[in-house]
């Protein structure tokens, strides 16, 4: 008896939860991927690039859908004939946001000066590869909000993007989070 008193608890539960969703928002996201693997030392990362309607929950600041986008990556690599690798990508709702995540990752990836790390880093170019926008499951239920400030900041970083003002993420640039120079893989 308790056991199925127990099951009809936790079903109750699931379905109320169910019901009990987030608002989500429309909104401009900045976002870049990045796939490694655990065979050989290459590793890919793509240029930031601005998804324009992008769902991001409310509440959370959680991108909705973010393993779709990590998909995208991954099947675009895929094609390319490199399978099995560990695909995922970071975002930010913001220009300088994402800057800094990407300095980190730079950083992780090339280690310190005393202990550096051979990773054979590789960009891939936005022409190459673009994220495209995941649709929302709730558009239906939920009131469209969309972030009319983040589409206005996402229109002046295109801009500067395309005047070359928007900080790059390829090599030549001078600044300390450059990444090294191309290393032959490990064996």
């Amino acid at each position: 008896m308790r056991k199925k008193l127990f099951a009809f608890i936790l079903c109750s539960l699931a379905l109320c939860c169910m019901h009990v969703q987030g608002k989500e928002r429309c909104t401009p996201i900045y976002i870049f991927g990045t796939s490694a693997s655990f065979i050989d030392s290459v590793v890919y990362i793509t240029e930031i690039q601005i998804v324009d309607s992008a769902w991001v929950a409310d509440k959370t600041g959680f991108l909705v859908k973010r393993g779709n986008y990590s998909s995208q990556l991954s099947n675009y690599l895929a094609q390319q004939g490199m399978t099995s690798r560990t695909c995922f990508v970071t975002y930010a709702t913001n220009e300088k946001d994402i800057l800094k995540k990407m300095a980190k990752m730079r950083k992780k990836l090339n280690g310190s000066k005393k202990h550096p790390k051979h990773f054979d880093i590789r960009l891939i170019d936005e022409e190459e590869f673009k994220f495209h926008a995941e649709p929302s499951d709730n558009i239906q239920e939920q009131e469209l909000v969309i972030d009319e400030k983040a589409v206005k900041r996402a229109e002046k970083s295109k801009k500067k993007k395309k005047t070359g003002k928007l900080e790059s993420t390829r090599k030549g640039n001078n600044n300390d989070n450059d990444l090294p120079p191309t290393v032959p893989p490990r064996h």
